[in-house]
């Protein structure tokens, strides 16, 4: 038996009444965050990865975070190589927010721009933390009002990769030159503290360390 026609399962009122009411929700208890897409440089045509890209671009919306009581992951780990930070948090935008703000700007005429895409990153001012996206949610909640108002953005902390960074947001543009520690994971930071260890020790002589006695 097919569903009553006298009662409706969303019209198109009721699904722009349903995003107008997230979108101020977000703009209420969401948080400024810069979307900052990833330019790929250098496509690795073999292993299909990017061997070399660049942000020359950043975005101001507002996105909800999910997680209440702190970020997700397995925090702060103690390996063999030192200390690891895998923070993850979980971000919600608007569709119609991000079509406008984002898409808009970033769609040309030989690539679409239909969702946020894995590899582009989120910077986040409150904590100030950069995020990469790791996985786009395009039907959660699932099909209320049969509308998909928001993305919900599955994302893990992005590890500093000496990418290039022209955004025009001196906080993330400090990257380039490592002025900007607190924004980066503890990983990030090694090649600094070789480059400034080499600088210390010459590592040519027999032992850098002294002669022994």
């Amino acid at each position: 038996m097919a569903t009553n026609p006298y009662f409706s399962q969303g019209t198109r009122s009721e699904q722009h009444l349903y995003e107008d009411i997230i979108i101020e929700s977000l703009k209420m208890y969401g948080q400024d965050v810069y979307y900052i897409p990833r330019e790929i440089v250098n496509r690795d045509r073999i292993f299909v990865d990017d061997s070399v890209s660049r942000f020359d671009n950043a975005y101001k919306i507002e996105m909800y975070i999910e997680n209440t009581e702190g970020f997700d992951g397995e925090g702060d780990l103690f390996t063999k190589f030192g200390v690891e930070i895998r923070d993850a948090a979980t971000f919600v935008v608007s569709k119609r927010r991000w079509n406008t703000t984002v898409a808009y700007h970033e769609q040309s005429a030989t690539e679409s721009f239909a969702r946020p895409r894995e590899g582009d990153l989120i910077y986040l001012t409150l904590s100030n933390s950069i995020f990469e996206i790791t996985r786009c949610e395009t039907q959660q909640p699932f099909f209320q009002l049969k509308n998909l108002p928001v993305f919900k953005l599955r994302c893990e902390l992005f590890e500093y990769n000496k990418e290039d960074f022209d955004t025009g947001i001196a906080e993330l543009d400090d990257i380039n030159d490592g002025d900007s520690a607190e924004s980066l994971p503890v990983e990030a930071q090694n090649n600094d503290f070789e480059e400034i260890g080499d600088s210390i020790i010459d590592f040519t002589e027999s032992n850098p360390f002294g002669d022994p006695t």
